[in-house]
Parts: structure tokens; C-alpha cells; sequence
């Protein structure tokens, strides 16, 4: 597939809706995901796919996608699915713990093209709504 017809880079973000159901605000919410978002950019910047999503040509096209963790379903056990799949296709990704209480809260995928090795994990989550 050429570039000019690839599909376009996104970074998935997933939280856990039960921080949210917990009283957990839009303020911390927003904080761990941008902690999650930087862990994953320095973790795979050495990927041509985060070189790209992050250079100066398309800071203005960069996408996220914000999803909650499926019901019953922790974001622990989602990075346990991440870790399993064995696809090369499959980005990096970095869980982010909260400290001092060591409580997960985000979940960062690195910048895709949404292969179907990753679909299938992350067609189980919602997006979020505000």
C-alpha cells in the first residue's frame, strides 16, 4: 500500500471506566492519558510509524482515539492480550500506573495504522464519552 493511500497513523488510548464510575474526574483523567501518551512516544520513537506521527508535517493531523475498557475487563488484562499477540503488525503499547498507589489507568498504543491483529483486541472497547 502506498503512503499516499495507507491508512492514516492513530494512537489508541484506553482508560478504565471504573476509575470513572469511582468519582475519578475529567482533570485526572486527562492527565493520565497525556502521562500514557508521552510514555509510549518516547518508548517507540525509534518506530518509522512514531517518527512520522510525530513530525512537524503532521502535528495538525494527529489522531487519537479515546476508548474505556470493556466491562468486567481490567487494563491489565487488556496489556496481557497486547503482550500475547505475537503479530509483527502489532505497536508497542505502555501502561500507565498511577503513583504512589500503583492503580492503572491508561493505555497507551503507539501510532498504527490499525492492523487487524490490533482490531480485534480493541474492538471489544467503547468509545468514551464525555
Amino acid at each position: 500500500m502506498s503512503s499516499s493511500t495507507a491508512l492514516p497513523l492513530v494512537m489508541q488510548l484506553i482508560v478504565d471506566r471504573d476509575l470513572i464510575k469511582s468519582g475519578w474526574t475529567m482533570g485526572p483523567m486527562m492527565a493520565q492519558a497525556a502521562h500514557a501518551t508521552a510514555a509510549v512516544l518516547v518508548q517507540s520513537m525509534g518506530r518509522p510509524d512514531t517518527q512520522a506521527y510525530v513530525s512537524a508535517e503532521n502535528l495538525p493531523n494527529m489522531h487519537k482515539i479515546v476508548l474505556q475498557a470493556p466491562k468486567n475487563v481490567s487494563l491489565t488484562e487488556l496489556a496481557a492480550q497486547l503482550a500475547a499477540e505475537t503479530h509483527d503488525e502489532m505497536p508497542p503499547y505502555y501502561l500507565w500506573h498511577e503513583q504512589p498507589e500503583n492503580i492503572p489507568t491508561c493505555l497507551a498504543v503507539a501510532p498504527n495504522r490499525k492492523p487487524e491483529c490490533l482490531k480485534a483486541i480493541l474492538n471489544k472497547c467503547t468509545l468514551l464519552r464525555a
